[in-house]
């Protein structure tokens, strides 16, 4: 039996989880003793650039698009590959993840904690789900109480930091959460001391 903490690591828009795998290298070496990190892939392509996967894709500007219909039937289905995850191959301690990842985590952790039984949090370069399922979930079943630390980059141009602390602060309750910033932009900090 592995002593290490196994973590679900979901990734960022455009990446996959060899992507993420490969990008995370200096984070996996520091920390190669304590946790067994755990990569899946998104299972929509994204269309924005035309590479890469994504949790969900931004509605496109036209008549024919469901807009928010269609963007939560991806979320849904992205629910039900994470769901499918962690019961066909967990259980797993803890989830990571970053940017659109960081997002879709809080989306899991909001709707689906009870089955996932996650003990805890890491979610990096993260914002809030503009999604009004997301919101009535945390108006409905309370602020997520899952012990997380949210990461964020002071010089982060692709997620702002404010957006990192604005999921904090409107979707965790206060005594579970910690927001730990780094003078970086938008990557996974790999010093273990910040952890």
């Amino acid at each position: 039996m592995s002593s290490k903490l196994r973590v679900l690591c979901l990734h960022g828009y455009t990446q996959t989880a060899q992507k993420f795998r490969e990008r995370t290298g200096p984070f996996r070496r520091s920390l190669k003793n304590e946790l067994d990190l755990h990569f899946i892939t998104a299972p929509h392509t994204a269309t924005e650039f035309g590479f890469g996967n994504a949790w969900w894709n931004r509605a496109p500007d036209n008549k024919n698009d469901d807009g928010p219909d269609r963007i939560w039937a991806e979320v849904q289905a992205s629910l039900d590959l994470i769901s499918r995850v962690v019961r066909e191959e967990g259980p797993f301690d803890g989830i990571l993840g970053f940017s659109q990842g960081a997002g879709m985590a809080a989306i899991a952790l909001a709707m689906r904690q009870a089955e996932m039984g996650m003990g805890f949090a890491i979610l990096v370069a993260g914002f809030v789900p503009d999604m009004r399922q997301f919101m009535e979930a945390i108006e409905e079943g309370g602020r997520i109480s899952v012990p997380t630390l949210v990461v964020v980059g002071e010089n982060d141009e692709v997620v702002p930091a404010h957006r990192g602390r604005l999921l904090a602060l409107s979707a965790f309750a206060q005594e579970s959460v910690t927001v730990l910033a780094h003078e970086g932009g938008h990557f996974l900090p790999c010093n273990a001391a910040l952890y």
